[in-house]
């Protein structure tokens, strides 16, 4: 009977500890990052994490390996800021003769890696909505820093994250665009339904146009405040292209409370075009354009949304 009893007590504690990580999900990480590996091909070495990837974002850079985490939460927690609260456990080394990073088809000549220390941030993070509504947090570090000029390199086994997130109730549910792709000079709609399965709230939307593959701002929408937001709500917003060069862009709506927090983020992209044919109907959330795709993929590994730089 007793035996019985316990093993119903420990199977009700592990059902409560599932539970509390379920309502609590993780506002710290710990990462110890594997030893690099050292492969040499000729006078040429090659510098990789077990488990990690490698920093392929800038050309005539050193080719450094870099370490990815990433963390699910669940529906309607929002990550703030990702803020790096330890790095230790230094391990520095000189004499390695590491590779230039080559993007382009015909690279300059003679080929020259650029100096100093490399790279020039510890760890960037990225926030990606899943369909369910989830969301999945990726965290990329730098631990390895490499100086071409003197042939050093640093680099740091230990991370401690503090990660800070808040819980929201307002949803950007819908976010669709008049075309896909737009003449120069033309007017951009965009269409937005909000949804707050909460208490009233004030609620300010920002719209920026962002171009695609990076995070510059090409131009920005005024602020909009929607007092005692509640249930479901229907926005639009228009923006107009002037003079902006062709390519390839994203329509980006935040929303935010009355201290500053991020309530939600949505974009929806689109290209602006003199050849390519306006495309009539809505455009979804994500960009479908094959050739954006691949060129991003070129351009950079991960889209950053905030980063921390490295100190000297």
């Amino acid at each position: 009977m007793r035996k019985g009893l316990a093993i119903a007590i420990v199977f009700l504690a592990t059902i409560l500890s599932s539970v509390a990580y379920a309502a609590d999900p993780p506002s710290s990480l710990e990462l110890n990052i594997p030893d690099y590996q050292v492969t040499a091909l000729g006078n040429i070495d090659y510098v990789n994490i077990p488990g990690g990837d490698v920093l392929l974002a800038e050309e005539l850079r050193p080719r450094v390996p870099c370490y990815t985490k990433s963390l699910n939460y669940p529906v309607d927690y929002r990550v703030q800021d990702v803020i790096l609260a330890e790095r230790s456990a230094l391990q520095t080394a000189s004499g390695l003769n590491l590779p230039p990073v080559i993007l382009s088809e015909y690279p300059p000549t003679p080929i020259e890696m650029k100096g100093g220390w490399y790279p020039e941030e510890d760890f960037n993070w990225s926030v990606l909505k899943n369909p369910d509504g989830s969301t999945t947090l990726t965290i990329v570090v730098y631990p390895f820093f490499y100086n071409p000029d003197t042939k050093e390199s640093n680099f740091y086994k230990y991370y401690e994250f503090d990660i800070d997130y808040v819980v929201s109730t307002i949803d950007i549910t819908a976010l669709t665009l008049d075309k896909a792709v737009y003449q120069p000079k033309e007017k951009v709609i965009i269409d937005i339904q909000l949804n707050n399965s909460g208490e009233s709230q004030d609620v300010t939307a920002s719209t920026l146009i962002k171009q695609y593959g990076s995070d510059a701002v090409v131009d920005g929408l005024p602020l909009r405040l929607l007092r005692n937001l509640a249930g479901s709500v229907s926005l639009s917003a228009e923006w107009d292209s002037g003079n902006t060069a062709e390519g390839y862009y994203i329509a980006e709506v935040s929303l935010t409370d009355a201290s500053g927090n991020t309530l939600d983020t949505e974009t929806a992209g689109f290209g602006i075009s003199k050849t390519a044919a306006a495309s009539a109907g809505k455009f979804p959330t994500i960009p479908v354009v094959v050739a954006i795709v691949a060129v991003a993929a070129v351009i950079s590994a991960f889209f950053i949304l905030r980063s921390r730089k490295k100190s000297a």
